[in-house]
């Protein structure tokens, strides 16, 4: 059984830049220091989840606000040797029940088309697909998207 405790940052977001950034690099390979750092600190209203495990961060979920009804999902992860026992969906599910809370009415995210556990997991709470693309670099990503109120209900 796994001994998690979920929060919500509270701080400010530049202050939870080098613990997330540990993170990052434990979670993806070969992560991009700058795909974090670089845009840190021009995102709006962010909102950060964290699950945490004998005092280490060992999961997130980062989303922020695009527009006045819109909590875009930006970021998120789990320790390698923590995936597959649930604390994605939780950290997802705290987040949408935040957001809902705060006034949001949907939640959208971004997912290359290869992340086939990522676009499942969003499938299973209650996101749909809502488009698709080949960004500058020529990967494929699927966006999805999902209305809050079902949030409340999972």
């Amino acid at each position: 059984m796994l001994d998690i405790e979920y929060q919500r940052w509270t701080g400010p977001i530049r202050d939870a830049a080098d613990p997330l950034l540990a993170l990052c690099k434990a979670v993806f390979p070969e992560f991009d220091p700058d795909y974090l750092l670089g845009r840190l600190p021009h995102i709006a209203d962010p909102d950060l989840w964290l699950a945490i495990e004998g005092g280490e961060w060992v999961g997130f979920k980062l989303g922020y606000r695009r527009g006045e009804a819109l909590l875009y999902s930006w970021l998120g992860g789990v320790h390698p040797r923590l995936r597959g026992q649930g604390v994605a969906s939780q950290l997802m599910r705290r987040q949408h029940a935040h957001a809902a809370v705060a006034g949001y009415r949907f939640v959208e995210t971004r997912t290359r088309a290869a992340n086939n556990a990522m676009i499942l997991l969003n499938l299973r709470h209650g996101f749909h697909v809502a488009g698709f693309e080949v960004d500058a670099r020529g990967i494929e990503v699927v966006t999805q998207r999902k209305a809050l109120e079902s949030a409340l209900a999972e």
